[in-house]
């Protein structure tokens, strides 16, 4: 009786290590069937033998790859696998334009003009929001029906409110398919975070509310878990 292994079959992570085990229980029992059957030229029986106690640390180094290196390609995700292929579409051809000065085209033009004055009103989106902004991770859903499960949190640009422990609260407000009243959140030690699930891209709204006597501030972004 033989098996048969039909690679169409194979769609999981899991099922490809099975085979990769399989395949090497199948080679190292040949090379060592044949080393007991074979009795010239004699060199022949110790090179069969040395090869199937090689392939076994092989195998072993090739299965740590797949499982550390290679780890994003094996997940069994179809939206992790979307974002991966989405992420190489947004990538290709990356050169960082800060930094390569031979790709400046026609889309990217440095002027004088530009740098005064646009930059006197990015210091001063620093100076308005005293340093804080909203950001946010995120990983393919593990809530049924929903796409991707989101962290949305504040971060501080250098020492500010949030490191010197004066927000009282942030007001999130989402909109009316996550939650029907604006959600509070006072947990400081986290960030102020707020964990949401969705299937579609949103903008979020925080009221941040300082425990001195300035007055609150509103900061937004949009929360966009596709890589286009």
């Amino acid at each position: 009786m033989t098996t048969k292994i039909e690679p169409h079959r194979i769609t999981r992570p899991i099922q490809l290590l099975a085979v990769w085990m399989a395949g090497l229980v199948i080679l190292v029992g040949a090379f060592l069937t044949a080393a007991t059957q074979i009795k010239d030229p004699p060199w022949m029986v110790p090179l069969l033998t040395i090869s199937a106690i090689a392939l076994v640390p092989l195998f072993i180094l090739l299965i740590f790859l797949m499982q550390t290196k290679f780890r994003p390609q094996m997940q069994d995700d179809k939206y992790y696998s979307e974002w991966l292929e989405k992420q190489e579409q947004v990538f290709m051809e990356f050169h960082p334009e800060n930094i390569d000065n031979n790709v400046i085209s026609g889309n990217f033009h440095i002027t004088n003009y530009s740098t005064e004055s646009l930059e006197p009103l990015r210091v001063r989106k620093y100076e308005e929001c005293y340093g804080i902004f909203l950001v946010h991770d995120w990983r393919p859903s593990r809530t049924k029906g929903q796409i991707a499960d989101i962290v949305i949190r504040l971060q501080q640009h250098g020492s500010g409110p949030i490191s010197d422990g004066i927000i009282d609260n942030v007001e999130y407000i989402l909109g009316p398919n996550f939650f029907s009243v604006p959600v509070i959140k006072n947990n400081a030690k986290q960030d102020f975070r707020l964990e949401v699930s969705a299937y579609g891209s949103f903008l979020c709204l925080a009221k941040i509310h300082f425990k001195d006597k300035r007055d609150p501030i509103l900061i937004e972004r949009y929360i966009n878990f596709e890589a286009v």
